[in-house]
């Protein structure tokens, strides 16, 4: 019988294995327009205090634990609660995987292989999957997800250089409150105005068109997209649960 083994260190997933399957390391997400909150990466414009985050649009308290509740799964858990007003793009529980030893991955309904198009396969589901070259099959859910009514909950699956990656995701509903229309490239990022992009936003057909551009056409496509935000109000909290299966 194949194994789960885990390496959780201080509520983080470093790294895991199962069979030939590797994984690892697992986190969280969170931004506003000028702030980037990440366990596996470098955060931008956020320093951490204990357990607040303290971006440029104000202050957000995070909790996030990892558990192996059973022999075969891992259970994620993250919460978000805002102590100012903030505007966020989103929030986050991150998911990566070794390529190696996996044959394709499977969301909506959709076969997806490893081409590293780098494309943010994004849609209102709750479940995503891995199949492994020997036949296991690695099934992430999104067991609970609360947007304090003004997020929803996605998924997405992405080929990017040797991983594949799963997002759990809450991404602000309409009518939402502001609308980042941006053009980001390693030299600069560039803006559009407010009222601009307000305006656009209001066109359905160029709604759908900027509605994260370069996420869901890859890296091929310019860093041009639309980015919308919403107010998560002092007191209140995002929240999301997820659990990964191997089997």
């Amino acid at each position: 019988m194949t194994k789960l083994t885990t390496t959780i260190t201080n509520n983080k997933l470093i790294k895991g294995q199962y069979g030939d399957i590797a994984f690892g390391p697992w986190g969280l997400e969170c931004s506003d327009q000028r702030s980037f909150v990440t366990l596996t990466d470098q955060p931008r414009n956020a320093k951490q205090i204990s357990d607040v985050w303290h971006l440029s649009g104000g202050r957000i308290r995070i909790a996030y634990e990892t558990r192996k509740p059973t022999p075969n799964t891992i259970g994620l858990k993250l919460r978000i609660r805002a102590l100012d007003d903030i505007l966020l793009q989103d929030a986050v529980i991150r998911l990566a995987f070794d390529k190696t030893a996996i044959k394709h991955g499977r969301i909506a309904n959709k076969t997806v292989h490893h081409t590293n198009s780098d494309k943010y396969r994004l849609y209102p589901t709750n479940k995503a999957a891995l199949i492994g070259q020997d036949g296991t099959t690695i099934s992430v859910s999104l067991d609970h997800a609360d947007g304090a009514g003004r997020f929803d909950p996605y998924m997405y699956l992405r080929d990017r250089d040797d991983h594949w990656i799963i997002h759990a995701r809450l991404l602000p509903s309409d009518p939402v409150d502001q609308v980042w229309l941006r053009w980001a490239n390693r030299f600069f990022t560039l803006s559009a105005p407010g009222w601009l992009s307000a305006l656009l936003w209001r066109m359905p057909p160029l709604k759908r068109l900027i509605w994260r551009l370069r996420e869901r056409m890859g890296r091929h496509c310019p860093e041009i997209q639309a980015v919308p935000l919403n107010c998560l109000k002092a007191g209140q909290s995002l929240s999301m649960e997820v659990t990964c299966h191997l089997h």
